[in-house]
């Protein structure tokens, strides 16, 4: 099983950068996903979602995407 935590833009708009680089709202630059980027690497693992993707919105600054995954059973 894999928990992961990761800033992502789902909930928010967010000035792009370049490729999945942006700048958030305190001003510094992240790497963010999207709910399709999740959704393809959890594919490309060959596995499936414990639990639906959950974001929380920080204080309107940045969100922040909870993914949990397992391997899928053969």
């Amino acid at each position: 099983m894999l928990f992961c935590r990761l800033g992502s833009r789902i909930g928010m708009d967010f000035e792009r950068l370049e490729g999945n680089r942006f700048l958030i709202g305190d001003g510094s630059k992240w790497f963010l996903v999207d709910e399709g980027h999740l959704l393809d690497l959890t594919e490309e693992l060959n596995a499936v979602l414990v639990d639906p993707l959950k974001t929380t919105i920080v204080q309107d600054l940045r969100c922040m995407t909870t993914w949990v995954l397992r391997k899928r059973r053969p």
